[in-house]
């Protein structure tokens, strides 16, 4: 933990008096009015949850019947706040956000690298110009060619693990009948040559978060998805696949959130640091649910640090969906909601005090049900002797 002014938890409710003034300048690192000029690839972009055509045709399969695949060896799956190698995107849709998130990437880390997925030559070509045009390190940034159907690529993208100190893919049946995105982490582990192991779990990946002591949370929509397995065989599998003692816990109502993702109310911050949305009274269900987690975390012993979470009009704004890369932080930002924005940043300021943060424009996706955790993935760094970290074999 760290000192003086995290023992105050930032007043009652855990949000921070309003911070002196920050300029546009501090907050971005690409012009906005170059960004305004940067289209789409998709005119029609799949939401995070399921489009309309989707929800008629949907039925969850049923992975617990395919043949599991487990790591021979012990493994052990790397926090986000732990050292990555960098992050993967999928280009095509929200492309302004991808560029503004890859120069600052690309610009403000020792050196991580963007990895990103494109349709072809032809889409490679148009990301360059823009990227190159917004001032990224284009020498750290690394094109994928593979198919995909969405930017969500959190939720059906790769889970890496440390394999005997090798990087290897574990896999999950994405929540959503995109078989693209369902293919995707098959086709890299064959680009990459990197091992792949299948888990038998519908699972999105956004309703994930785990510390590098080897804990986790996700919420009950994990259960509610894998119908043919308790909770207790899913935390089994978890131990079994990634090493991690999982907690399962209570799900924000679908009609608050309809991803019911733990990523978009909680954040770890590091091993005895967590940050956790907090929500006016008004809103219910979802208040009572972050309070209680919150309140079981600090009982836990951890420092818990609160940031605004909300409902506008039919949209869930969150904070918590932010992104950590080795010494740089990615905070959403919304047209709109200075005095949010500016608590969000005050706080993450202090929970990240040796990193540099900055807040990127979250105006146009967060009505999507998601943010920019939910548009990347984490690519770790393997570190020789981190397998057998705390103990754990």
């Amino acid at each position: 933990m760290r000192l003086a002014c995290r023992l105050l938890l930032l007043l009652s409710m855990g949000l921070p008096p309003m911070p002196a003034a920050a300029t546009d300048g501090e907050r971005r690192v690409v012009d906005p009015a170059l960004l305004a000029t940067i289209v789409d690839d998709e005119a029609n972009p799949l939401p995070r949850g399921l489009s309309a055509e989707e929800k008629a045709r949907w039925r969850l399969p049923i992975p617990a019947l395919l043949d599991r695949n487990p790591p021979p060896g012990p493994v052990r799956a790397q926090a986000e706040y732990e050292e990555n190698d960098g992050l993967l995107i999928r280009w095509g849709t929200q492309n302004a956000l991808l560029t503004e998130m890859t120069v600052a990437v690309t610009t403000l880390t020792a050196d991580a690298r963007m990895y990103i997925v494109v349709s072809g030559a032809s889409q490679q070509a148009s990301a360059t110009s823009t990227l190159q045009s917004a001032g990224a390190n284009l020498s750290r940034v690394s094109f994928i060619t593979a198919a995909t159907d969405s930017v969500w690529i959190r939720d059906y993208g790769p889970r890496f693990v440390d394999h005997g100190g090798q990087r290897a893919i574990v896999d999950h049946t994405y929540n959503r009948p995109r078989p693209n995105d369902n293919a995707f982490p098959s086709v890299l582990a064959n680009l990459w040559g990197e091992q792949r192991f299948l888990m038998p779990l519908n699972h999105g990946g956004g309703n994930f978060h785990l510390f590098a002591t080897r804990r986790a949370f996700m919420t009950e929509l994990i259960v509610n998805e894998n119908p043919s397995l308790t909770a207790a065989q899913i935390r089994d599998l978890y131990q079994t696949y990634q090493g991690l003692d999982v907690g399962i816990t209570t799900p924000f109502p679908a009609s608050f959130d309809s991803t019911q993702h733990i990523d978009m109310w909680t954040l770890p911050v590091d091993d005895d640091e967590i940050i956790v949305g907090s929500y006016p009274s008004s809103v219910g269900t979802p208040a009572a649910i972050a309070d209680d987690f919150a309140a079981a975390r600090t009982a836990d012993g951890m420092t818990v640090w609160r940031t605004p979470g909300f409902r506008s009009g039919s949209t869930h704004y969150t904070y918590t969906n932010s992104v950590i890369i080795n010494n740089l932080v990615m905070l959403c930002r919304f047209n709109g909601f200075d005095v949010q924005n500016a608590q969000a940043r005050a706080v993450f300021e202090q929970a990240f005090e040796d990193k540099t943060i900055v807040q990127v424009d979250c105006s146009s996706i967060i009505s999507l049900a998601g943010a920019i955790h939910c548009i990347v993935m984490h690519v770790p760094r393997i570190i020789e002797g981190l397998l057998f970290r705390n103990g754990f074999e």
